[in-house]
C-alpha cells in the first residue's frame, strides 16, 4: 500500500463538485499508522476509493510516532490519543484488540478509555465538519459509539462487520451489545457469507437490513508476475503464510504437518509474515517438532513486500481454526494469495470455503487435521502443472470477484440507499 499525499483539484467545476459531496465519518481501530505500515488496509482502500463521492473523514486510534491528523490523497486522517504517555497505548494495532487484551493488563485496561475518548472525539468532529452519515467499521467498539451518537445527532449510520467483532463474542454480555448496534444502525453489511450467516442465526429479524460486500483486493499490487525465486530460496520449495500469529490462525498444526513434508522434500522452507502474542509458542513449537531450520520467521512486512512472497511461493496456507479465539470470515491473505497466482490450501472453515472451490481454485481440508494438511502439500508439490493451474484459476475469481472497483460501487449503492 502506498498513501498518496493530497493534491490540487484541476479545475473550479471539479472543486465545486467536491464542495457538494456528503461529509462521511468513518470510524475504525485498524488503520495504516504511516507509509508502507504493515497494518491491514483495507479500510483506507476502500475509504479512498469512496472519496471521490464523497468527503471522507477517517477517525482511527493514535499510535505512537503517527501523525495526529494528516491529509492522504483526499482523505481527512485524525488520530485520537486514548492513554498517556503515548508509547503506552497497548490496545490497537499489532496482533489485534482481542489478542492484545489477552496478552497485557494494561491493553485490556485502556479499552474503556478507547470508547470514552473516540466518542469524544466523533461528537467535535460531527458539530466541526457538519458530518451527514456515518460508517462505523467493527460492531463493537465502534458500532455502539456510532449509535450514541446517532441518537445525539440524528445522524444515520452504515455498521461494517469483519468477523473479529462477532464470532468469537458470544456470551450474553456482548450479544446484548451487538443487539443494540444492529436494531438501530440503518443499515449492515458483513465481508462474507458466513459472517451473514453467523449474524442471521443472532438476529434473525434484522436480516433485512444486513447485506454482504466483503472488502476489496488491489489486483495492481497483488497479480501475477512470474518472479524468480531469489539465490538464497533456489533450491527451497516455498510454504508461505501471512496474517496475525495466534491460535486461532492454526500454524500449529502447520508446523506439526512439517515432519511428513520435509521426509518428501527435505529442502522445503515455511515463511512466516506477521506478528502477534502467539509467536513464542510457535517457534518453541518448532523447535520440539525438530523442524526450526526450515521454518523462517520474516516478522511483519509492508504490503509491498508481501506481495513479493506471494508471487515466489510455491503454496500459500492458510490453517485457520474456528475456536474461542474467533473464526476467519473471509481471509484477506487469502485472497491476495490467490490474486498473486499462488496456489493455495484452506481449512473448511467460516468464509474460507465460500472462497476456495476444492481442487479448482485451491484446496480444502479440514481444520486441525496435520496430517490431511501435510498430505495437501505433497500433492501440490509433486504436480507442478496442477498448481499453476488451480493458481491461474484463482486469479481470475480474485479479480471477478473481489476488485475494489466492484466492492466500492457496491458500497457507494449503500450510502446512497441510507442518505435518501
Amino acid at each position: 500500500m502506498h498513501l498518496q499525499k493530497s493534491t490540487m483539484f484541476l479545475n473550479k467545476w471539479e472543486y465545486l463538485c467536491y464542495m457538494e459531496q456528503k461529509n462521511v465519518l468513518v470510524t475504525t481501530t485498524t488503520f495504516p499508522r504511516w507509509e508502507n505500515d504493515t497494518t491491514p488496509s483495507f479500510v483506507y482502500e476502500l475509504s479512498q476509493r469512496l472519496s471521490g463521492k464523497y468527503k471522507i473523514i477517517v477517525l482511527a486510534p493514535h499510535c505512537k510516532g503517527a501523525k495526529k491528523i494528516e491529509n492522504i490523497g483526499n482523505l481527512k486522517v485524525i488520530r485520537f490519543i486514548y492513554f498517556k504517555p503515548e508509547r503506552l497505548q497497548k490496545l490497537c494495532y499489532g496482533g489485534g484488540i482481542i489478542p492484545n487484551m489477552r496478552a497485557s493488563y494494561l491493553a485490556a485496561i485502556q479499552m474503556p478509555l478507547l470508547i470514552i475518548f473516540e466518542f469524544l472525539r466523533s461528537y467535535l468532529i460531527i458539530k466541526k465538519e457538519k458530518i451527514e452519515i456515518i460508517h462505523a467499521h467493527w460492531i463493537l467498539p465502534q458500532g455502539f459509539i456510532g449509535i450514541l451518537l446517532k441518537k445525539i445527532f440524528k445522524l444515520p449510520i452504515l455498521v461494517t462487520i469483519h468477523g473479529s467483532d462477532l464470532f468469537p463474542l458470544k456470551n450474553r454480555f456482548f450479544k446484548s451489545m451487538q443487539r443494540f448496534v444492529i436494531k438501530n444502525a440503518n443499515f449492515v453489511t458483513v465481508n462474507s457469507p458466513a459472517a451473514r450467516d453467523e449474524l442471521i442465526k443472532r438476529f434473525p429479524e434484522y436480516s433485512h437490513k444486513i447485506k454482504t460486500i466483503p472488502m476489496g483486493i488491489d489486483t495492481n499490487l497483488f497479480n501475477r508476475r512470474n518472479l524468480r525465486k531469489p539465490s538464497r530460496y533456489s533450491k527451497n520449495k516455498l510454504l508461505l503464510f501471512v496474517g496475525r500469529l495466534s491460535d486461532q490462525k492454526g500454524l500449529q498444526y502447520l508446523i506439526d504437518s512439517l515432519q511428513e513434508v520435509i521426509r518428501h522434500y527435505p529442502n522445503v522452507k515455511l515463511l512466516i509474515i506477521g506478528e502477534g502474542a502467539y509467536k513464542k509458542f510457535l517457534i518453541d513449537k518448532s523447535i520440539s517438532k525438530s523442524v526450526e531450520l526450515n521454518i523462517e520467521f520474516l516478522g511483519p512486512l509492508s504490503h509491498k513486500d508481501i506481495s513479493y512472497y506471494y508471487n515466489i511461493a510455491d503454496i500459500f496456507v492458510m490453517p485457520s481454526l474456528s475456536n474461542e479465539t474467533g473464526t476467519e470470515s473471509l481471509g484477506l491473505a487469502l485472497l491476495e494469495a490467490m490474486a498473486s497466482g499462488c496456489a493455495v490450501i484452506g481449512t473448511n472453515v467460516g468464509g474460507i470455503p465460500y472462497i476456495v472451490k476444492n481442487g479448482r481454485n485451491g484446496v480444502l481440508i479440514q481444520q486441525k487435521n496435520s496430517y490431511e494438511l501435510s498430505k495437501a502439500i505433497i500433492t501440490l508439490l509433486n504436480d507442478p502443472k496442477k498448481s499453476k493451474k488451480i493458481g491461474n484459476n484463482a486469479a481470475e475469481f480474485v479479480k471477478d470477484n473481489y476488485s475494489w472497483q466492484k466492492i466500492s460501487n457496491n458500497f457507494i449503492k449503500v450510502y446512497q440507499g441510507i442518505l435518501k
